[in-house]
């Protein structure tokens, strides 16, 4: 089971995920969880969290753009662990090599692709793009 296969089941069975902090909430009715769906959660923990963490903060880019934090935060990190990260014939965000991305690596893009496409669309260079 993946992350998003978790959530899929959360909001089909009645479930509440939230990421408060570093702690995942959840509110099930009772006997909905079983004891393998709970190992399921914890193991997928950092992956659901980075996809339900509330959005507070964001970063100014020249020229008007603002992206969220957390956005521009993977998207140096990528860069940081050399990942090369384009956009695709469809102008959508791509990287490579996809083999080594982690769980919450795979999560970050779901959550952020369109973000990171615009990252990677304004400047080759991640850390000039702060205002």
């Amino acid at each position: 089971m993946t992350a998003d296969d978790l959530l899929l089941w959360a909001r089909t069975s009645g479930i509440v995920l939230e990421a408060q902090g570093d702690k995942l909430i959840v509110d099930a009715p009772s006997g909905t969880l079983t004891p393998q769906l709970r190992a399921e959660l914890a193991r997928h923990k950092p992956a659901l969290l980075a996809r339900l963490a509330p959005v507070s903060e964001f970063v100014y880019l020249r020229g008007g753009l603002t992206v969220p934090l957390p956005a521009f935060r993977l998207a140096l990190a990528f860069e940081d662990r050399g990942f090369k990260m384009v956009l695709d014939e469809c102008k959508q965000f791509a990287i490579e090599p996809t083999s080594k991305l982690t769980e919450e690596d795979r999560a970050g893009i779901r959550r952020w692709r369109q973000h990171l496409a615009v990252i990677i669309g304004y400047d080759a260079d991640p850390h000039s793009r702060i205002q």
